[in-house]
């Protein structure tokens, strides 16, 4: 395996957990300390994607209360409560997948062609776009499967905590949180299994893309840990949350829909020509 110049990753990043970088590391050393940010940088990073994800999350939030204000169809915004549940379930699954994310990188690259840095970039490639679509349909099949297995009609389907009289069901939340983490488990091993079958192309496009920062500084690394996950994590966000939260039943949307067009005759009646006096 060829390295551009005489150092390696752990010699241009300095000192990890008091180890001194040299040029003749081992290559797993190497890998490992190119996925994981070492000291302060790295709890920065960390918190950075945090915050960026949250941020993302509320926005949306934000957004869908202005169309709502703005009557636009089929919209109806999530209070607070049922939005931080909702979110909590794709921040905890983030997590998980995050830390799955940092061991497939460092299994990778010691067994493979290319570095940590490489396979980090393409498990986040992969997760953000084809895992979407695995999550999506293992999200629909498991409730299913789980509703028919245990009987329980409408504890599994994601996005509703509440029952008929509009009270808090915690065993719905916890329930569907364990549906979300299986199905994020699921499409990452699958994911994984993918990635070892087309490791050969995978390892030259993302080498390609990588090769296109210098490997002697420190943007590569930013690259890959931070501005590519802030990016394209924030796609994922979005899109996940629009099939992770409740959609309407048909009576809902139809009172709902009864309602606003309720309100929209109230305001246009308003502006009615009165009867000529006199």
């Amino acid at each position: 395996r060829s390295h551009v110049g005489s150092s390696s990753w752990t010699e241009r990043l300095g000192p990890v957990g008091g180890s001194r970088g040299r040029a003749m590391v081992p290559l797993s050393d190497e890998h490992k300390e190119c996925m994981l940010l070492p000291g302060i940088f790295g709890v920065f990073v960390q918190g950075l994607l945090l915050l960026a994800s949250v941020a993302v999350l509320i926005f949306k939030k934000k957004r869908e209360e202005r169309l709502e204000r703005l009557g636009r169809p089929g919209i109806r915004a999530r209070n607070w409560a049922t939005f931080l549940l909702d979110s909590s379930k794709q921040l905890i699954g983030s997590g998980w997948v995050h830390v799955v994310n940092l061991f497939c990188a460092s299994t990778f690259g010691q067994m493979t062609e290319g570095d940590g840095c490489q396979w980090y970039w393409v498990n986040i490639m992969m997760d953000t776009t084809l895992g979407v679509g695995i999550v999506y349909l293992l999200l629909r099949g498991l409730t299913r499967a789980f509703e028919a297995l245990t009987g329980h009609k409408r504890i599994f389907i994601s996005g509703d905590y509440k029952d008929e009289s509009g009270r808090m069901i915690p065993l719905k939340y916890f329930s569907q949180l364990g549906v979300w983490l299986l199905c994020v488990t699921l499409m990452k091993l699958f994911v994984a299994l993918l990635m070892l079958i087309l490791r050969v192309p995978m390892a030259a496009v993302s080498g390609a893309f990588l090769n296109l920062f210098p490997e002697s500084s420190k943007f590569r690394l930013v690259v890959v840990m931070v501005i590519t996950p802030v990016c394209m994590n924030a796609m994922q966000l979005w899109i996940t949350d629009h099939f992770i939260k409740a959609t309407d039943k048909p009576e809902e949307q139809s009172l709902h829909g009864q309602r606003e067009e309720a309100r929209t005759r109230s305001e246009l009646g308003s502006f009615e020509p009165q009867g000529e006096l006199g």
